[in-house]
């Protein structure tokens, strides 16, 4: 059952949540980047509440949570780049997403992981689209927001490819999302069953 010293911090949780639901079902970039920003400021609200409301036990900062947040943080690629993206926003106002255009995609039937969008050819100075080899299909994509490599104290933090140690490179921005508000929601968890919120 919940507790009262970790009530703000639930909400920046939920507030994440919210935003994340957002972003899936918005109408185009623009939208999404919106909800994207508002995600990645809720996530990292939602540890500076935590870490603020139980600052005052000497025993929080040597506690498994604490630690294993803290290594997420300089090891975890898709941890340490969500918080690098939210400074990058808030702090130095840069881009930290970009948009890939629509079109259409040639998409193996054998492999639907092996993609390539608006694939084009330009030959004596005439381009032309390229049609789908054998084995591809085409369908009508439309166009999606992408993360970007970001930049903070003069260090850049590329898009994460791995997450606890998987495989994340062809992640969508959602997915980089929900695994985001897993790792958080999994932190809440153990801090209220392990009894930091009585």
């Amino acid at each position: 059952m919940a507790g009262t010293k970790l009530i703000a911090a639930r909400k920046e949780l939920a507030f994440a949540k919210t935003a994340l639901d957002n972003l899936k079902v918005a109408s185009g970039p623009d939208d999404e980047d919106i909800h994207w920003k508002e995600f990645i400021g809720r996530l990292t609200r939602f540890w500076n509440k935590t870490e603020s409301a139980l600052k005052g036990d000497p025993k929080f900062y040597n506690s498994p949570h604490v630690k294993r947040v803290k290594a997420a943080l300089k090891s975890d690629e898709l941890i340490r780049y969500l918080s690098q993206a939210r400074h990058a926003d808030e702090h130095r106002h840069d881009d930290t997403t970009g948009v890939m255009p629509g079109g259409f995609e040639n998409v193996s039937t054998t492999d639907s992981s092996f993609r390539v969008r608006n694939p084009r050819i330009t030959i004596g100075g005439v381009t032309v689209d390229v049609p789908p080899p054998p084995r591809y299909h085409r369908r009508t994509v439309r166009a999606e927001l992408r993360l970007s490599a970001v930049k903070n104290r003069e260090q850049t933090y590329d898009v994460p490819r791995l997450h606890a140690g998987q495989d994340i490179s062809l992640a969508t921005i959602q997915t980089y999302g929900e695994l985001g508000l897993a790792f958080y929601k999994s932190i809440l968890d153990g801090l209220e069953r392990d009894g930091w919120d009585s």
